[in-house]
């Protein structure tokens, strides 16, 4: 009966951490536009492949944390996506 209410407890806490990151930065506390956001996890995705030849578990936490796990997300597959059409070739 325990677990009922545990799994409760740790659904509400998730679901009010999401509406309070969502569209804001933790740094500023101003909402950041969409574009905006994704153009910076894009480019901080990009120098990580660069730089370390993956994107780090570090790195996608810090922007799931700060833009959201959707910008965030979507950002990593668009990267991923050009990866293998060609775009980063070196």
């Amino acid at each position: 009966m325990l677990n009922i209410f545990r799994k409760t407890r740790e659904n509400e806490r998730n679901e009010e951490n999401s509406r309070f990151n969502r569209g804001f930065s933790r740094l500023n506390g101003q909402k950041s536009t969409s574009s905006d956001a994704d153009l910076r996890c894009e480019e901080a995705i990009m120098k990580d492949k660069e730089q370390f030849g993956r994107t780090r578990t570090s790195l996608m936490k810090y922007l799931r944390a700060e833009y959201g796990n959707d910008v965030a997300d979507r950002a990593l597959r668009r990267i991923n996506k050009r990866r293998t059409e060609g775009y980063f070739r070196k």
